[in-house]
């Protein structure tokens, strides 16, 4: 078997009423590539495990895992991609906020860099997440020095050797696509593209008190990630 040029990683939980969809672009996106999809089921409590056992095509892998979060749900992920040996790790979320075409704008610049991300554009997010990743802008400009614009981001483009050099310096944290974002950032291996965002219309999104919980730990993350050797 030739060697993969992609593996896409995308997390799960609760999408059951579109998952069909997101399967099906997944798989139209991805054609044209010798690929593999992770899905990655962060123990949805609706039908998402059930539609994805009954996947029938042989480029989707479906990995169903107790719920940790999404951070834990995306390091799995990438476990799972560095283990297939794809030449190319890609990542996008299955709230449907981001068009997989999209990824064709980030595409361009893989043999350039190891890292590319997009930039949301007029972010469709309710103003409390767009104030969230603001502050961890400021914060992590403070704390690095370095000015990393939407880092988490859920649309990237990452080399397999880098990633595979820097997964276990973010494997403790909740936010490891931050950090992710960060250490391309450092090395200067980093590529930022306009993308477009439109709103979610299925689903749910954090409750406030489960986004708090999340500013704390990731601001823990961030202070903890400043003392580990990563350089």
């Amino acid at each position: 078997m030739s060697k993969l040029n992609l593996c896409i990683i995308i997390p799960i939980y609760n999408e059951e009423e579109i998952l069909h969809s997101i399967i099906k672009k997944a798989l139209n996106f991805s054609k044209n590539f010798n690929s593999k999809i992770v899905f990655v089921n962060d123990g949805s409590t609706d039908n998402s495990k059930k539609i994805l056992s009954n996947v029938k095509s042989k480029k989707i892998i479906t990995i169903s895992k107790k719920n940790e979060g999404y951070g834990k749900t995306i390091l799995a992920g990438y476990r799972k991609a560095l283990t297939l040996n794809a030449e190319f790790i890609l990542q996008i979320d299955s709230d449907d906020q981001i068009p997989f075409e999209e990824f064709k704008k980030l595409l361009k610049y893989k043999n350039q860099f190891d890292f590319i991300i997009g930039k949301r554009l007029n972010r469709k997010d309710p103003t409390s997440r767009i104030l969230i990743s603001l502050g961890l802008k400021i914060v992590l400009f403070f704390t690095f020095g370095k000015y990393v614009d939407d880092a988490h981001c859920p649309l990237r483009v990452m080399r397999r050797s880098f990633l595979k050099e820097i997964i276990n310096t973010i494997s403790f944290s909740s936010i490891p696509n931050v950090f992710i974002s960060l250490l391309a950032k450092k090395r200067g291996s980093y590529k930022s593209v306009n993308i477009k965002h439109r709103q979610r219309y299925s689903g749910s999104q954090l409750n406030y008190f489960k986004v708090l919980k999340l500013c704390i730990f990731s601001i823990s993350d961030i202070f903890k990630f400043k003392f580990i050797k990563h350089d």
